[in-house]
């Protein structure tokens, strides 16, 4: 199992929070989003990680070493997440999880989704309310449909920007990412190659509902991470019985991951 980290954009919406430090960098108690991410997966056995960088990508290298393969998306500026993925095509050879750098997940919610059967995504059947949302349809649990115009009264929630391809949809969804930039354009949210996989292939919905996560796009997101996720996320991550050990800082005194940086 591979994975992809869709990692290059700036978080124009959180710049009280970020100081200039690109989205990825977010800290939550002295750990940052993407710190977190490649430690849960390295304790389910995945360290062959792609990060597709962007904005201030020197900063973020300075994290994650050499510890990841990194492509760099020069054009962060003039596209979105779906011109990103396309990037790493050539370096998925089969099965892969993809991630937003911007989620804070507790480790059950990528368990749920390694466990289930074929490609699936994981969405909040709690949530999906609000015009910001990427709300998912599912019917008999599989999906239909994935956007932020999706009509809340058709929703059953939110996707949480976690998602697996098995390595029987891996070529077929790279294939629905050429397909979408040359027919949508460059500026797209990648959800719309997974609603295009979503017509000829199976994608499981995997509710992950009353486990703590969140996407952090604004001030208030980051805010709740703090007071509410990460209190509840990081009691569990110290008692999980995980297949390698978390780093330190997660499970003992925070520290600044920005110490040398500065």
């Amino acid at each position: 199992m591979q994975a992809i980290i869709l990692a290059a954009g700036c978080g124009s919406r959180l710049a009280q929070v970020l100081n200039g430090k690109p989205k990825c960098l977010t800290q939550v108690d002295g750990v940052t989003l993407i710190e977190y991410q490649l430690a849960v997966l390295r304790s389910f056995g995945i360290t062959d990680v792609c990060v597709v960088l962007g904005y201030q990508a020197d900063q973020v290298y300075r994290v994650i070493g050499d510890q990841c393969h990194c492509i760099i998306n020069h054009r962060y500026a003039q596209t979105n997440s779906l011109y990103s993925l396309s990037l790493a095509r050539d370096w998925v050879r089969g099965p892969f999880l993809l991630l937003n750098s911007d989620v804070l997940a507790h480790p059950l919610v990528y368990q749920h989704l390694l466990t289930a059967s074929g490609s699936a995504l994981a969405y909040d059947a709690s949530s999906g309310t609000e015009a910001e949302h990427m709300k998912v349809s599912l019917v008999d649990g599989k999906l239909q449909r994935i956007s932020k115009a999706l009509a809340i009264e058709h929703a059953q929630g939110e996707s949480i920007g976690l998602l697996k391809f098995d390595a029987q949809d891996t070529a077929q969804f790279f294939c629905d990412v050429e397909t979408s930039l040359s027919q949508g354009g460059e500026n797209q949210w990648a959800p719309a190659a997974v609603e295009r996989l979503a017509k000829t292939r199976s994608i499981t919905g995997v509710n992950i509902a009353g486990l703590p996560w969140v996407e952090i796009d604004f001030p208030q997101d980051w805010l709740q991470a703090c007071e509410h996720v990460w209190p509840r996320l990081r009691q569990s991550v110290s008692t999980l019985r995980l297949n390698c050990p978390l780093p330190l800082s997660l499970t003992a005194a925070p520290v600044n991951a920005y110490a040398e940086a500065a």
